[in-house]
């Protein structure tokens, strides 16, 4: 386990987000730190907040220690290394991303793979297949309501996250012209409105230190009837620090995992319903 001075190094280091791009970029002290936390620190929940700030900096240094973080036995660790190294965009990643494809059995941590090799150009992630046109037209809704302590920014996250990462399916857009929307039987498309709400973000304190949960509830209803299908949900846990900066990054960090484990579950329904 990290000790508390070492915590506190690391919540400190994580707080570099708040700096400009240029600034941490500069910061290999920094770098070195997180690459060391997100392999050997013995708290996963730390291994993992490591691995999104490192892909959220996108410094090629922290590619060693991102590519080392593949084989981490915790799962989620694993599929936010592989997140990490698609936001880097170093192409010398992308022989351990598939090494790891041909054995990884965990269907958040291959669609992290996926997408990561994507970015890469290396095969999966988004775009069009073959000239594939898409057959599935998603909406969105405001995701408003739930908690009193998730606001309109917090439910911009999931919305934003969940578009953003369904948008790169090839059987799915995101766009119609107002004519095919006032004649959408015409368009041969099947219609989707996704909507919900955070109904958990909340900091606690566990075992001395600030920690960051979060759970998100979604709808599926056919578009444009609004006619409800299905209820899914989400949720994730992240350690963070005790200014308000850190937990509000942490809080971002958390609604995006979630977004991140919803997106693959609605992703493989609107696969078999384009297929």
């Amino acid at each position: 386990m990290t000790a508390p001075g070492g915590l506190v190094r690391l919540l400190v280091v994580i707080a570099a987000l708040a700096i400009p791009a240029a600034a941490r970029a500069a910061d290999s002290a920094k770098i070195d730190e997180l690459g060391k936390a997100v392999v050997e620190d013995g708290n996963y929940k730390v291994r993992v907040q490591a691995a999104l700030v490192l892909g959220k900096l996108a410094d090629p240094r922290a590619v060693a220690p991102l590519v080392k973080a593949l084989g981490d036995v915790n799962k989620t660790v694993r599929a936010m290394a592989a997140q990490a190294l698609g936001q880097i965009g170093d192409a010398s990643a992308a022989d351990p991303l598939r090494a790891l494809l041909t054995k990884e059995s965990d269907p958040f941590v291959r669609t992290q793979i996926e997408k990561a090799l994507g970015s890469l150009g290396g095969g999966g992630g988004g775009g069009a297949v073959g000239g594939r046109k898409a057959k599935v037209y998603l909406s969105f809704g405001p995701f408003t309501g739930g908690v009193k302590s998730a606001g309109a920014e917090a439910a911009r996250t999931i919305a934003d996250a969940l578009s953003r990462e369904l948008g790169k399916l090839p059987v799915v857009t995101l766009t119609l012209t107002a004519a095919d929307q006032h004649n959408f039987a015409k368009t041969g498309l099947l219609g989707f409105y996704i909507d919900g709400n955070i109904t958990r973000l909340e900091d606690v304190m566990a075992a001395g230190t600030s920690e960051t949960n979060c759970d998100v509830k979604v709808m599926v209803a056919r578009w444009p009837t609004k006619s409800i299908i299905m209820w899914t949900s989400a949720g994730a846990s992240l350690q963070s620090g005790s200014r308000p900066r850190d937990k509000e990054n942490a809080r971002r960090d958390c609604l995006e995992a979630s977004a991140g484990q919803l997106s693959e579950d609605l992703g493989r329904f609107f696969k078999s319903q384009g297929g």
